[in-house]
């Protein structure tokens, strides 16, 4: 990370949401100086799913005949559970400036994802564990999410979440899963937007995660 930042000048990088070491979460303690040095360099870090078999994988044994199920599955439910961790573990309560962002897992979970975390916290009998500071205000001040362009809860959701926090994937350059006329598609689901929120939708949210507005 250091010689990423330092020597190549690269702005940041990506983890798999999935549990490694043992299946310990990224939460977990034994991370902290991973973490502590992302913000130290000022490095912001994504995360992103993949599709093999190397790695535990929440509900992919209930698909193992269904290619397409265990990709749904898998992307967006691993993001949410890394969501999890890192909002509701504290990972960026402990490190206030940390920037870190969902990727390629669709962005419509979010919402009621913080919605939920945000009820267990005021739940004075189920929120032993809680983070310090309410996740749905670490999210906005930590934390980005991806949109696919064909997504049509986008321009709904850029209203709720911020337009400044969403970031939009073309899924370039997988040759098997690549959007044509991305820009155009996704222009037309935020026609009803400001300028402005168009702006911080197509352009904002990315110059913020990497730290380059």
């Amino acid at each position: 990370m250091r010689y990423a930042r330092e020597k190549l000048g690269m702005r940041g990088g990506f983890l798999r949401p999935n549990p490694y070491h043992g299946r310990k979460m990224i939460s977990d303690p034994m991370y902290e100086p991973f973490w502590k040095m992302a913000e130290d360099l000022d490095f912001s870090i994504g995360f992103h799913e993949g599709s093999t078999n190397a790695m535990p994988t929440v509900g992919v044994d209930r698909f193992e005949d269904d290619r397409a199920a265990r990709h749904m599955v898998s992307h967006t439910m691993e993001m949410m559970l890394v969501a999890l961790s890192v909002i509701w573990g504290g990972v960026v309560d402990r490190h206030p400036r940390l920037r870190i962002a969902f990727l390629e897992s669709g962005g419509g979970w979010i919402a009621p994802w913080l919605d939920r975390m945000d009820r267990h916290f005021d739940d004075q009998g189920f929120n032993e564990s809680a983070p310090k500071t309410r996740p749905s205000e670490l999210f906005q001040r930590n934390c980005w999410i991806s949109f696919e362009p064909v997504e049509n809860s986008i321009a709904v959701l850029a209203d709720y979440i911020g337009p400044h926090k969403i970031m939009w994937a073309t899924d370039y350059p997988h040759s098997d899963g690549f959007f044509p006329g991305a820009p155009q598609m996704l222009s037309e689901r935020l026609g009803r937007l400001s300028p402005e929120a168009k702006h911080q939708v197509l352009a904002g949210g990315a110059l913020g995660f990497y730290g380059l507005s």
